[in-house]
């Protein structure tokens, strides 16, 4: 009979996994955040992309005296911008600095892109993005954020194991 009690959440954990690793999900574009505040923009001007990737934990700084001690951070991993044909348009180190723990506004023209990051339960996935003119397109993949309460589940795009990871383009 103990057998049965540990079988149970051995299979419910290969099962919940495997939503991740499995033949990639295709995921709706994220776009800009739907009740965004709207503003004229000139003509041309960059969209911008901030990506909430996985962290990981940077080494403890020391100065040269020793008395100034930095405790390691949650730093954001890197990830690759694509186009639609699959060629990097830029890898983003997705920190400043070892001593900056938020990740990169990255300004980009107008398009369709791809992003493959880091997420905190997929591991490495590919998500599509869309960036407007003067708007901030942002994905969450460290399961650190949560839509407001009444958002309806159709303005949000959700990774395979459940995790929202940011708005709908199609709104």
């Amino acid at each position: 009979m103990k057998t049965i009690w540990i079988a149970f959440p051995g299979i419910a954990l290969i099962s919940f996994l495997n939503g991740c690793a499995s033949t990639p999900t295709a995921l709706a574009p994220v776009g800009p955040n739907p009740a965004g505040t709207v503003t004229s923009v000139p003509e041309g001007s960059p969209g911008h992309l901030q990506v909430f990737s996985a962290t990981e934990k940077s080494s403890p700084v020391t100065s040269d005296d020793f008395f100034n001690y930095t405790y390691p951070l949650n730093l954001h991993t890197g990830y690759d911008i694509t186009d639609a044909d699959g060629k990097t348009v830029k890898f983003v180190r997705n920190h400043a600095s070892d001593l900056d723990e938020w990740p990169d506004n990255v300004a980009l023209p107008a398009g369709d892109y791809h992003i493959v990051a880091k997420s905190v339960w997929c591991g490495q996935v590919t998500v599509p993005v869309v960036v407007q003119n003067g708007k901030t397109t942002v994905v969450h993949l460290d399961n650190n954020w949560w839509p407001p309460a009444n958002s309806p589940a159709n303005q949000l795009v959700f990774l395979p194991d459940g995790e929202a990871a940011g708005w709908s383009s199609s709104f």
